[in-house]
């Protein structure tokens, strides 16, 4: 049993659809789920309506209206039906994370995973059970292809875990760079569940931004994120500490990168800073120099390698259209 959070952008237009689309998933994706939108975008209540889900409008959050994430996690850690928590971004379809959740064993974790990026156009209104056989569809007509491991749209944790938090901005750039910055100086797990896990990402454009990209990416709240980030050598999904295979956790840090691995624990271990900024600049020369390789998963590999079983029951809960 999962608590779902999210701050959703306007309901408005194709953004309405893959939001519905997406929040549904959820609720069919595990039994009993609870979803808690947060914010004042526009449409809210009614989706609210629609979906069966609560709706949280007075949170902190910036001149923009944008929530702060520590606001949205402290409000969830107290009035959250469930221990185990999820933030995602709201145009995220996803499947089997309440399995992750059971294989994981730690008191206190972050799971996170690389999402699988549809092509414009694709819209998939199937149950959560069947993604997996969906995926290798796309995959022979060209409609689906691997995000990099820069991108993280999903975040598991336990109730109360954020306590401390700086104050980071949801949905722009940054964000989620921050949050594994976070949990690494407090040395709390991380767990990369891209084997397990399916998070599918619905294609959108930025027309809901005054700005565009650029203020996403690069605007006032993206540059306090990328602050509270670190501001150099961002951590990604491949720097986590644990990898949850066929629901079985294995520790392979940083994907078996060993250069990284010592990199990040002169940096947040042992607080070497130059020595840490140092071994990354070798890093650098290495990759560019091909003698060593970023650890990338290729989604064709994926699929030949096979997701877990997916043992995802069909949910009761009833959707109101």
């Amino acid at each position: 049993m999962l608590t779902f959070v999210s701050s959703p952008k306007p309901f408005k237009g194709i953004d309405k659809e893959n939001q519905y689309r997406a929040i549904k998933s959820w609720i069919l994706s595990t039994e009993n789920a609870e979803v808690i939108l947060y914010g004042d975008s526009a449409g809210i209540d009614q989706a609210g309506i629609d979906l069966g889900v609560k709706v949280v409008k007075d949170v902190a959050s910036t001149e923009s209206g944008l929530p702060y994430f520590g606001a949205i996690a402290d409000h969830a850690a107290i009035h959250g039906k469930y221990d185990t928590q999820v933030y995602l971004n709201c145009d995220i379809l996803l499947c089997n994370l309440h399995e992750a959740a059971k294989a994981i064993g730690f008191p206190k974790f972050l799971a996170i995973g690389q999402r699988i990026d549809l092509a414009a156009e694709t819209f998939l209104d199937q149950h959560p059970a069947e993604y997996k056989e969906i995926i290798n569809q796309l995959l022979t007509e060209g409609r689906v292809q691997m995000h990099e491991t820069s991108g993280v749209d999903y975040f598991m944790f336990p109730r109360g875990l954020w306590n401390g938090v700086k104050q980071i901005v949801v949905g722009r750039g940054g964000y989620d760079n921050a949050l594994l910055d976070f949990c690494k100086w407090n040395q709390y797990p991380i767990i990369d569940c891209t084997l397990s896990v399916i998070a599918l990402h619905q294609f959108h454009d930025y027309s809901h931004v005054k700005g565009n990209r650029d203020t996403v990416f690069f605007g006032a709240d993206a540059k306090q994120n990328i602050e509270a980030a670190g501001r150099y050598s961002f951590l990604s999904v491949a720097d986590a500490d644990y990898i949850l295979d066929n629901f079985q956790l294995q520790e392979i840090a940083c994907r078996g990168d060993y250069l990284r691995k010592t990199e990040l624990k002169w940096r947040y271990h042992r607080k070497w800073k130059k020595g840490s900024l140092a071994l990354r600049m070798v890093w650098r020369v290495l990759n560019a120099a091909k003698l060593i390789r970023k650890k990338e998963l290729e989604l064709a590999q994926l699929v030949q390698k096979g997701y877990a079983v997916f043992s995802v029951k069909q949910s009761t809960h009833q959707i109101n259209e």
